[in-house]
């Protein structure tokens, strides 16, 4: 049994975003910027590897 990724990533995105908020606005808004945009890239990745298969 693997871990499935397309779960995971988006729960350890969410927690990196609390914690990024508790430490301050500033570094929680880069960091849930930052963090959409990979996330995003990883499922468009993950999309275009499924379609090839």
């Amino acid at each position: 049994m693997g871990l499935n990724l397309r779960l995971v990533v988006p729960l350890v995105y969410a927690a990196a975003v609390v914690v990024a908020f508790l430490i301050g606005q500033t570094v929680g808004s880069v960091v849930a910027i930052v963090g959409a945009i990979l996330v995003a890239a990883f499922f468009v990745i993950t999309a275009r590897s499924r379609q090839r298969q």
